[in-house]
Parts: C-alpha cells; sequence; structure tokens
C-alpha cells in the first residue's frame, strides 16, 4: 500500500501512522474483543496505536453522526488527553512514563515512578523496566466496580513482558473471568517472552513496521520540523537501518545525540551504543574492560540489541557478502568477516539471545558486559 501523506488521518481516527492504517480499520469500535494483545517490533509506534485506541474506545461522541472516533473534543477525550479520565488505567513502567498522558490533576490511576539502586555503583539509580504486582492489584481492583461515566473500562499494558511472575498471574486471573464493562489493550515488543496461557485469551493483532521508502519519509518529514540542526538524509538512513526499519526507535536516537543532558537516557543509550559499535570494529583489539565500564550503565536490552545485530551483520558479510543493520561501519564488518571464526561466532550469537530473555533481571550487567566482548575478542583469535 502506497501513502503519500505522511500525516494520512483514518476515517475512523486522528493518529494513526500511515503503515498502522489497514490495521486500524480493523477494528469495529461497537463490537471489540475483551483482551487484545498488539504485538510487533519495538519502535513502530505500538504505545500510541494502543492510546488511540483506547481513547476511541471511551470517546462520547456518536460514531454514526460524526464518522470519527476519538472525536478529540467531548469531554471524556479531553479528560483522556491530561490522563484524567476515570476509567482509563495505564500500567506502564517507570521508564516508560513519559509516554503516556500526562495529567495535572489527581484522581486516576498512573503509572509510579519506580527507581532501582545501581547496585554495582552504589550511589547510582536506574529506572524499573518492570510492572509492579502492586500496580496490577490495584487495577484488577479499580475494575471490580461500576465504571465513574456508565459506558466502558480500558485497562492497557505495556510491555506486557515487563510483568513479574507474580503480576503476571494475576492478570491471568482477570483475563480468565473477564469483567463485561473492561477491555484489556495489552502490548509486547516480545512476543515469545508472553504467557502462552495470556497469549490464548487475547485477540492478537500484529502491527507491521512501515515499508522503508515511507519510513524515511516519515522522519525526514518530523525531523524537519522538530530539529533547529539540519539533519543529513545519510544520517537519517543509517539510523533507520541500525534500528531495524523502526522509524519512532531511529527518531529517538537522532534526537537524542543532539541532546547536552548525558543524563537523559534515549542520551546515555546513544552514546553508549556509539562507543560499543567503536569497540566492536576492531576486533581481536577490542578494549572490552574499558569498553564494558563506559557502557554498563546504559539500558543493557539495548546494548545487546546492538551486539546482536552487529553479529548478525558479520554473518551476512561473511555469507552474502553485505551488512543488513550498520551500513556506516561497511568497511569494518567486511574485514571482520574474513577474519572470523563461525563456529564461535554462532555459539556467541545463541549467548546474546539467552541474555535478552533476562536483560530486565537485576544481575551484574557490567560483568555480563565483560563476558561477552571478551567471548566476542576471541571470535578473532588465531
Amino acid at each position: 500500500m502506497e501513502i503519500e501523506n505522511p500525516n494520512y488521518e483514518s476515517q475512523v481516527g486522528r493518529s494513526v501512522y500511515p503503515w498502522h492504517v489497514d490495521a486500524w480499520e480493523q477494528f469495529n469500535l461497537e463490537n471489540l474483543p475483551q483482551a487484545i494483545l498488539l504485538h510487533g517490533q519495538a519502535g513502530i509506534g505500538k504505545l500510541d496505536f494502543a492510546l488511540e485506541l483506547s481513547q476511541a474506545i471511551l470517546c462520547e461522541a456518536d460514531l454514526f453522526s460524526s464518522g470519527v472516533k476519538p472525536c478529540k473534543e467531548c469531554q471524556a477525550c479531553r479528560w483522556f488527553e491530561t490522563a484524567n479520565h476515570p476509567d482509563f488505567i495505564g500500567l506502564v513502567p517507570a521508564l516508560y512514563q513519559h509516554r503516556m498522558p500526562h495529567a495535572e490533576l489527581e484522581g486516576m490511576p498512573k503509572p509510579e515512578v519506580e527507581e532501582v539502586e545501581d547496585k554495582e555503583e552504589g550511589d547510582g539509580k536506574k529506572e524499573s523496566a518492570f510492572i509492579k504486582i502492586e500496580q496490577v492489584r490495584r487495577a484488577i481492583e479499580a475494575i471490580n466496580v461500576g465504571t465513574h461515566r456508565g459506558g466502558q473500562r480500558v485497562v492497557l499494558i505495556y510491555p506486557l513482558e515487563g510483568l513479574r511472575p507474580d503480576a503476571a498471574n494475576t492478570l491471568l486471573k482477570s483475563l480468565e473471568e473477564p469483567n463485561a464493562q473492561t477491555i484489556f489493550i495489552l502490548l509486547s515488543d516480545r512476543l515469545d517472552r508472553v504467557l502462552p496461557t495470556i497469549r490464548s485469551r487475547c485477540q492478537l493483532i500484529a502491527l507491521p513496521k512501515p515499508q522503508r521508502a515511507i519510513a524515511l519519509q516519515w522522519l525526514s518529514t518530523h525531523l524537519g520540523s522538530l530539529s533547529e540542526q539540519k539533519i543529513s538524509s545519510e544520517e537519517i538512513e543509517a539510523s533507520l537501518d541500525e534500528q531495524g526499519g523502526a522509524p519512532l526507535a531511529a527518531k529517538e536516537v537522532i534526537l537524542a545525540r543532539r541532546l547536552s543532558d548525558d543524563k537523559d537516557s534515549m542520551a546515555l543509550a546513544s552514546s553508549a551504543t556509539r562507543l560499543l559499535l567503536e569497540a566492536l570494529s576492531k576486533g581481536r583489539d577490542i578494549p572490552w574492560i574499558d569498553c564494558a565500564e563506559k557502557i554498563h550503565k546504559a539500558p543493557f536490552g539495548i546494548l545487546l540489541a546492538c551486539m546482536q545485530r552487529w553479529l548478525f551483520d558479520i554473518q551476512s558479510a561473511k555469507q552474502a557478502g553485505e551488512a543488513r543493520y550498520y551500513r556506516r561501519h561497511e568497511k569494518h564488518v567486511q574485514a571482520l568477516a574474513q577474519q572470523v571464526n563461525m563456529n564461535k561466532l554462532l555459539k556467541l550469537w545463541k549467548l546474546v539471545l539467552l541474555a535478552r530473555r533476562h536483560e530486565n533481571h537485576p544481575l551484574s550487567t557490567r560483568v555480563q558486559l565483560e563476558s561477552l566482548l571478551l567471548q566476542y575478542q576471541q571470535l578473532f583469535a588465531d
């Protein structure tokens, strides 16, 4: 499907990304399942889609007369946009709180800020990537009473894999015996990490990433209006490739490079991945201890994803002659592909995959990084 206008507006909703229009138009707002599981690659706009759908469900405009939901004008829509709708419950970890509607008034369940001490440093703090069971329990208690507006209630949970096992089991009980007035909108970046028992009780909707041309057009349009500094098409293309074709992730990375506040989480992640790529490009000469020391405070999942894509590029260059993600590092990737021991590379690939399954666990990030980077160095040993 070709879409010329990057700001395309669906006839049913206002803020749907062009690449999600087909998925949006599958929904019948008058007949929705009680549990919807939206899944797809991180950085493609799933949370924005889910928030728009939540607002459409709660919108009090007459769909048949207005033709558009959410209308953005009714009282329910205004409440939603200021995070004060009493029938909307959004559960996200502290790490994603900034992406939710913000409230100026008190009175509704809001995402909680939970800071986790960095045990490796003793005085630093990290934002939690988990949804606490207390949040889930309070949400379940809330849905056992009638809705405030007499309509439906929406419970949005993102990311679903951010639920600890006890919280996931608590959610499962509510999905098994659903409240007729409650609709669950669940989101997952990694569907393989979601309990099969939860998946089986939801209608699964796969949200796609855009075609490369559409993603580049969207990025060029939106970055041009958000940054005072001119951003080259080469930087946009390279960032999109490095993020696996996810435009929102590419946008965050590009803007993070222009932030002066090194404590910002995205700026920290951008700086750390740059240092990691510089180290990985050195092959057997990688300063693995120094690298781990400099980058270990960045989100571990982002570092692992970077390393996983780098290993994929070496394998791809070895077998197919070209890199997929880090094309700006093509020269280094090609040189390393000529030196790599493929058997060792495949073993390290499996270790990185295993580490990604436990990336949010409170283990020592620095120790894990040192181990992985040391084994990376040995891929090129004689």
